[in-house]
């Protein structure tokens, strides 16, 4: 199969990167590893999204999301078919005087301050990498820093999410509407998230192991990574 020619079904030609030195280029992230992949996409819309993934899973390639790629723990590296997030996803607006910020997985940690600057608030996780990593990345690694600790890291300063599974569903846990959706419509999902839980809630040892490691700080914290996660919708804590 001619990837790159059954690829323009989905995608203009010039955000189709096949050739050898683009896929050299696109193949390391800020980590030491190195994988080639087999092409590089570049989607701006959600149903170009939901498109590769239908691509993906007819034709047994596996896709990576990248955002920066500041991560140095090798998530953002492919031999498969690498997403690069980084061209488009940059949109951002203000919400509620600067207490809530709207965000693509695009928009620049350190972007996403200067905006909120002048509401004299700030996001509230500091990667170190944070005027490179963006926000697709610093949510899904769940990025903390050295001063937010783990109080203001990504997990606890996020509002809403709205995602795109693989079998090309979407869903926003900023409609209410969406949670019986869910439960609906990705059944299996739904049920098997169910299931985990409820195992976790009968073993005690297990919950305070779980409430242990999530006040502890990694190096994963300090990161970020791909993601394909399509928007955020994220609440900030103020400048200190």
């Amino acid at each position: 199969m001619d990837l790159n020619k059954a690829l323009e079904n989905i995608l203009p030609q010039n955000r189709i990167k096949g050739r050898l030195i683009d896929r050299y280029a696109f193949a390391s992230d800020a980590g030491s590893y190195y994988m080639v992949p087999q092409v590089v996409v570049q989607p701006d819309t959600i149903e170009e999204i939901k498109s590769l993934f239908a691509f993906s899973s007819d034709n047994k390639i596996p896709m990576t999301f990248r955002a920066a790629g500041t991560s140095l723990c090798g998530q953002g590296v492919t031999d498969g078919m690498l997403v690069d997030l980084s061209r488009h996803w940059r949109h951002i607006v203000v919400e509620d005087g600067g207490f809530r910020l709207r965000v693509e997985p695009a928009v620049i940690g350190g972007h996403a301050n200067l905006i909120l600057k002048r509401f004299g608030r700030k996001i509230g996780p500091d990667p170190a990498s944070i005027n490179a990593a963006m926000m697709g990345g610093i949510l899904s690694n769940n990025s903390s820093g050295m001063c937010c600790g783990v109080h203001h890291n990504s997990y606890h300063t996020v509002s809403a999410v709205k995602f795109v599974l693989p079998n090309g569903m979407v869903f926003s846990t900023e409609n209410k509407e969406d949670y019986t959706r869910f439960q609906k419509e990705a059944k299996d999902i739904s049920d098997g998230l169910l299931t985990l839980r409820n195992e976790i809630l009968q073993n005690d040892d297990l919950i305070q192991k779980i409430r242990r490691k999530y006040r502890q700080k990694t190096l994963q914290d300090t990161v970020s990574t791909h993601s394909l996660i399509m928007k955020i919708h994220l609440i900030y804590s103020p400048i200190c």
